[in-house]
């Protein structure tokens, strides 16, 4: 009983050492610096919104009108609490697309500030958090567009990824018995793989990171049996079932679709991005290397297959590679302790590792953004942080600025190239559905003032028309939006607006930026003998007043 107490004892002193010194002044200045550059951007106007983004908040407005859903609409991933969240932002400051971006912002900040709590809790040294929070305040462009626009979750995902690693290093060392930081690892873990199942980047080294612990303990933990270590994931796993419950219930109603998006399926589903094809292993790896890894080190922006600045950047990739075998070396610092706090290097390497095998196997290897590199900025800005902490070279401030200084800079100069050139910062990584937002006020009073209030469209025009017309504009998302003209069914995220288009007399089709689907769609209304009205409304093309009658989808846009 005295061996317990006093173990209880050492816990909680150690506990309040751990809570009362963090610098909380070097956090503070690192969420000053992302608060600044964050309404720069803002104030910039240079972050387009699109369909994606419009789905979210129509999600949210519907939420306020007494809809549940459990999922981004016509997707059986990505779940709706990014969406309830901008419901709360709406209803305090109304309905607008700045407010999606200021509920961001709020959750970009928290971002930011768990970021810099992970490098302090993992390594315990003021250089090396400030170093990582300044990285993430001034992020290259993968990173600012990802946390400023809202594709359903991206922020969210980051800030449970980021206490994932904070409570699992937590309940593995000093706070093993802490009852409610294993349930909360547990909850946390849950919701998290509700909103969007890139949580399993962080929640996979930290699972396999317990189970390593809890099989050989660390030394404060040694007096406990396996059965003492162990029992506390009773509360974890229950924790886990219970956060992530709407993902459960939804997936025994459909066939665990939520499940089967993960991977790679050839069969038709009504879900978008079930079907999607698998692609060769070769190019995968070419994906991990020359398309994902240089855009989250800014090498590269998320639209383009050029690199940016590539001299420069090639000196940012060689700093980043260097930190890495620093971090593979077993850092030590000039005042000769540890760069990391026991066992932190190897879950930051465990993440790493782990996360090029999921994507690997995954569909995250289909998307050529980088997008799904996110999880592993933070193990990254580590690593550079213990790279600048570990300098010791005279004058050693001066290096050390310098080093974090030119990766910081070459942040910022990317932020800015893609802010000031087409196609600005937008989240389209194939242009030809990028939309200027310049003419969507042009379109929406062209359709008022003709009553064109319902028809057929492309995805990534529906959902941005519906959303800035508070939704007087209900158009089908029927039209192909490649050149090649494939279309899938599943683009009709929301059925009402195509009940909306099938029913109206009155309707309108309306094309943008491809040419193909344009010549396509007059020949099909050539061949069916239909006449009609054709106006050019900046990069749309509006066909309305068809006689005798409008031709209705399914058209043959394909032989």
């Amino acid at each position: 009983m005295r061996v317990n107490q006093l173990r209880w004892t050492t816990t909680a002193v150690r506990a309040r050492q751990t809570s009362i010194t963090i610098p909380w002044r070097a956090l503070a200045l690192v969420l000053t610096v992302a608060l600044a550059g964050r309404v720069l951007l803002l104030a910039s106007n240079r972050v387009s919104f699109h369909s994606d983004e419009a789905v979210v908040a129509l999600m949210a407005r519907h939420i306020l009108d007494g809809a549940r859903p459990t999922f981004f609409y016509g997707q059986a991933y990505m779940g709706s609490l990014d969406a309830w969240l901008v419901a709360v932002g709406f209803r305090l400051l109304g309905e607008s697309v700045l407010t999606i971006r200021i509920v961001q912002a709020v959750l970009y900040l928290g971002v930011v500030a768990t970021g810099f709590l992970v490098a302090w809790r993992l390594s315990g040294r003021g250089v090396v958090a400030l170093v990582t929070g300044l990285l993430l305040a001034l992020p290259p462009v993968l990173l600012a567009v990802y946390t400023t626009a809202t594709l359903g979750g991206y922020n969210e995902t980051l800030i449970f990824g980021n206490l994932l690693l904070i409570l699992g290093y937590d309940v593995t060392h000093e706070h093993s018995r802490s009852w409610w930081r294993w349930g909360l690892l547990g909850i946390i873990g849950g919701v998290g793989w509700w909103t969007n199942g890139l949580i399993a980047a962080f929640a996979a080294p930290v699972a396999l990171f317990i189970v390593y612990r809890t099989l050989r303990p660390a030394p404060e933990n040694r007096g406990y049996s396996l059965a003492q270590r162990a029992a506390p994931l009773l509360l974890a796993a229950p924790g886990f079932f219970v956060g992530s419950a709407p993902w459960w219930v939804f997936n025994f109603e459909n066939e665990f679709a939520a499940l089967a998006f993960y991977f790679v399926r050839d069969n038709a589903s009504r879900f978008a991005g079930n079907d999607i094809t698998a692609i060769p292993v070769d190019l995968r790896l070419l994906g991990l290397l020359f398309l994902g890894s240089p855009t989250l080190i800014g090498l590269r922006f998320p639209w383009q297959p050029q690199f940016f600045a590539p001299l420069i950047g090639a000196v940012v990739l060689f700093i980043y590679a260097a930190a890495l075998y620093r971090l593979l070396r077993r850092p030590v610092m000039p005042d000769g302790k540890a760069a990391l706090k026991p066992d932190a290097r190897g879950l930051l390497l465990g993440m790493i590792g782990l996360y090029s095998a999921i994507f690997l196997v995954s569909k995250f290897s289909i998307d050529p953004t980088g997008r799904y590199f996110l999880p592993l900025f933070v193990p990254l800005a580590i690593s550079l942080g213990v790279l600048v902490d570990s300098i010791h070279r005279p004058p050693r401030l001066g290096w050390q600025v310098a080093v974090a200084g030119f990766v910081l800079a070459y942040f910022v100069a990317g932020q800015i190239s893609a802010a000031t050139e087409p196609p600005g910062l937008t989240t389209q990584f194939n242009l030809d559905s990028h939309l200027s937002n310049d003419y969507d006020d042009d379109l929406i009073a062209f359709l008022d003032e003709r009553e064109l209030y319902a028809g057929y469209t492309t995805y990534w025009v529906a959902f941005r028309l519906a959303f800035l017309s508070d939704e007087r504009m209900q158009y089908s998302s029927a039209l192909p939006y490649k050149p090649n003209l494939t279309y899938t069914e599943a683009d009709e995220r929301y059925p009402a607006f195509k009940a909306a288009a099938d029913a109206t007399d009155n309707p309108a089709y309306i094309t943008a930026n491809v040419r193909e689907v344009q010549t396509r769609l007059e020949e099909i209304f050539a061949e069916q003998g239909v006449e009609y009205e054709q106006a050019a409304v900046g990069p749309y093309t509006v066909y309305y007043n068809f006689s005798p009658e409008a031709p209705r989808p399914p058209l043959p846009f394909l032989e």
